[in-house]
């Protein structure tokens, strides 16, 4: 794999990951897809919501949100959506 090929991503994750989970779903099927598309979900999840509690004051009233609004949607544990 070339550098830049390694370089490019798709949000977080690398963009060979949708290739890698198929290949992982056809070595050991559907139930353990299903298992990792949970686990990068609520990955994704943390990362959004932490992002969120980063965000300034001035940021977040751009996007229609109070300081409250970012505490509370950022203090949900990963696993809920």
């Amino acid at each position: 794999m070339r550098t830049n090929e390694a370089a490019r991503t798709t949000g977080s994750l690398p963009a060979f990951i949708p290739a890698l989970v198929r290949a992982i779903a056809a070595a050991v099927g559907r139930p353990a897809l299903w298992v990792l598309e949970r686990m990068l979900a609520a990955n994704d999840r943390w990362r959004q919501r932490q992002a969120l509690l980063r965000l300034d004051d001035h940021l977040l009233k751009d996007i229609g949100l109070t300081r409250a609004d970012a505490e509370g949607e950022g203090g949900k544990p990963f696993w809920k959506e």
